[in-house]
């Protein structure tokens, strides 16, 4: 007798991104209750389980789903606002209209459309920091979308939110009690990083993230200045400031790291991860992150996209591709940075750096399932020899056809079945009413 699940998804090139990096040319997923219950080949699956809903992968490609480490998703709201400046001038433009229009409502109204993108390009998890965690927690939890995410601490002007240090802490301690266990809401800490926290804040940060057991995530070495200015103030460059804090560890999520050297490559190799994000530093001029010399001290590699207000969209196919071509011709060697870790590097990687890899990154029985569903009926991604390079230099956004998370599915055929997309780009056009009237009114 056939054992009764909730979905099969059958006839599918299966790209499990396991230990072994195992694909089934011809494979099918059993899911149940959120998990994959088994995994194998299609005729031995169809004919051990039955399902209530099935999914034809016929031409089509099944693997994880992208996993973002590194965003800013109400910064939908500011895409295209300031572009070409150098960065300060572009920091200061952007802090002031955060500071006049970030509230929870515009927040609400944003994040949701960052993640109506994030979901419509095959991501289904991302680690995001912002102002307001607690409304773009609920928007991600009526999404169906799983999301890393809690308070941000900064010091100085640039606070839309305006918490004390004492109410930022209470804060945090209420957002770890409120999501402890949740289905797809991971709390973690947001210091925003070294050139704008101090010592004494960042050494509190991590003190309550040890208490709380919490995950944390901020900025590191993103830019020259940056380094320069840590260093003049403090003595040390950030990530050796953060070494001293103990924050190199498992669980830290360190976005950029553009501007370190070798020494500190060492430092990171110890357990942080880092989230490399090339198209924001790219377009920003920050640089290009010296991942080959990362990759063989054998530091944690994942990838980002950073903020909308940055890199203007929120494509991590694009990120994976440049991450690969960059390093490539940085060093001129095209051996670095192979397809298929590159691909875990979004996907298993980026589940271990957010502690999650038992959980998620890869397609293996017991593990929940968070999955996407790749047409190959394009041009563009015929013939096929080499699945990882189809993925990594081929496959785009708009060729995910299917996105589950935690088993329900919440794209289906490019419709997002969890939210009003046509709803979602309104509010968020009329809510750029709002924000060009206060750029006219600077």
């Amino acid at each position: 007798m056939k054992k009764d699940v909730d979905l099969l998804i059958v006839h599918a090139i299966v790209v499990t991104m396991d230990s072994q990096g195992s694909i089934l040319r011809d494979g099918a997923l059993a899911i149940d209750r959120g998990l994959i219950v088994e995994l194998g080949g299609d005729a031995e699956i169809s004919t051990r389980y039955e399902a209530r809903e099935v999914i034809d992968a016929s031409d089509a490609l099944v693997m994880p789903g992208l996993i973002n480490t590194h965003t800013h998703l109400a910064t939908t709201m500011f895409r295209g606002l300031a572009e070409d400046l150098p960065l300060d001038s572009w920091l200061s433009k952007v802090w002031a209209y955060e500071s006049a229009m970030v509230d929870a409502r515009t927040v609400g109204l944003a994040s949701r459309a960052g993640i109506l993108e994030l979901i419509m390009g095959g991501v289904t998890c991302a680690v995001d920091m912002y102002w307001h965690p607690k409304v773009t927690a609920e928007v991600a939890k009526k999404a169906g979308f799983r999301l890393a995410v809690g308070p941000v601490f900064m010091e100085g002007e640039g606070r839309p939110d305006r918490l004390s240090p004492a109410e930022r802490e209470s804060l945090a301690r209420e957002f770890a009690e409120t999501y402890s266990g949740d289905d797809l809401i991971l709390p973690m800490l947001m210091p925003h990083g070294t050139c704008t926290d101090s010592p004494e804040l960042l050494a509190s940060v991590r003190k309550l993230a040890d208490e709380l057991d919490l995950g944390v995530n901020l900025h590191c070495a993103e830019t020259a200045g940056e380094r320069r200015a840590v260093l003049a103030r403090y003595g040390r460059t950030p990530v050796r400031l953060l070494a001293d804090l103990g924050y190199l560890q498992e669980r830290c999520i360190l976005a950029h790291c553009v501007h370190v050297d070798e020494e500190e490559i060492a430092l990171l190799a110890g357990g942080a991860a880092v989230s490399h994000n090339p198209m924001s530093n790219l377009k920003l001029a920050s640089g290009i992150a010296p991942l080959a010399t990362m990759a063989k001290a054998g530091v944690r590699l994942t990838i980002g996209t950073d903020g909308a207000q940055s890199g203007n969209d929120l494509n991590m196919w694009l990120a994976l591709r440049l991450c690969a071509a960059l390093q490539k011709c940085q060093n001129a060697d095209t051996t670095l940075f192979k397809a298929e870790d590159v691909v875990r590097m979004a996907t298993v990687e980026a589940a271990k750096a957010m502690g999650l890899g038992d959980k998620i990154g890869s397609l293996e029985k017991g593990k929940v399932a968070d999955i996407i569903v790749i047409g190959l009926d394009a041009p563009h991604l015929a013939p096929l020899y080499d699945v990882y390079a189809q993925l990594l230099y081929a496959v785009g956004r708009e060729d995910v056809k299917t996105v589950l998370v935690g088993g329900k599915v919440v794209m289906r055929d490019r419709r997002v079945t969890t939210m009003d997309q046509v709803e979602s780009v309104a509010d968020l056009r009329r809510l750029s009413a709002e924000v060009l009237a206060a750029a006219s009114g600077r």
